[in-house]
């Protein structure tokens, strides 16, 4: 198994969430120091790969040209097999959709010029949808072909248009919790070939492990959601997430 998404650095034992259990595991960083977290993390541990980028709640750092040389420099390190997360938040209202955007057109330049996947992340406020659908005219106007919508939040239209540019699309523990029915049909509906999970550790712990901080191992949880809203077993359903994650990745599994 392997959790396309987690953020090591936040983890209460970093060290220990490095499940040996899991095949790989990637660790994103949301600041400059974070992302230097992160690849040292991938340096030291063979399992772990790393995504460096400035978090969208940050966004008007990435403004900053010594930050875009610092996350620019690690992003050309091999254990870097990802850019982001980028993209558009407005549920915590730190920042505004035009400062996410020049930060997201940063992102999606440095991902093409490196060939490496975009890891987009999008938050709407309650009962909106700009950042959906900022996010959804970003992705289209980059026209980056390596992508995934990480911790996807149910939007169609968002959906459309990562499907369009054959993006990838993670669900999160949160796709385990009792509300979520629209994000179960969405698991059921993505193409196989398009699928991931995650833990997005140590955030949004699934269940039966909700309301605990939320780790790598717990990956399976989600994934054995996602396979039940499928149709099929597990066992299954797991090589073809590790395949996807792999390939996306471009991680080097035996």
């Amino acid at each position: 198994m392997i959790d396309s998404h987690c953020h090591l650095d936040a983890c209460d034992d970093p060290e220990g969430a490095i499940d040996p259990s899991l095949r790989a595991l990637v660790t994103v960083g949301t600041n400059v120091d974070g992302d230097r977290e992160a690849l040292r993390l991938a340096d030291a541990h063979p399992t772990v790969w790393a995504a460096v980028g400035i978090h969208p709640n940050n966004a008007s750092d990435a403004d900053d040209p010594a930050v875009r040389e610092a996350v620019a420099a690690l992003a050309e390190r091999s254990r870097v097999v990802a850019i982001g997360e980028t993209g558009f938040d407005t549920h915590w209202d730190d920042e505004t959709l035009e400062s996410q955007r020049r930060a997201f057109d940063w992102h999606a330049a440095l991902a093409r010029r490196l060939g490496k996947p975009l890891i987009l992340h999008v938050r709407d406020a309650q009962g909106r949808e700009d950042a959906s659908l900022a996010a959804a005219a970003a992705i289209r106007e980059a026209g980056h072909g390596r992508g995934i919508l990480h911790c996807f939040n149910g939007h169609a239209g968002l959906l459309e248009a990562g499907l369009a540019l054959g993006w990838m699309v993670s669900f999160a523990g949160n796709v385990t919790y009792k509300s979520a029915g629209a994000l179960r049909e969405a698991a059921r509906a993505v193409p196989e070939d398009r699928l991931l999970v995650e833990t997005d550790s140590p955030y949004l712990a699934p269940v039966p492990m909700r309301g605990k901080r939320n780790v790598p191992a717990y990956v399976r949880h989600t994934a054995e959601v996602v396979a039940d809203v499928r149709g099929v077993p597990l066992g299954a359903l797991e090589p073809v997430l590790d395949r996807n994650a792999a390939h996306v990745y471009g991680l080097p599994l035996d």
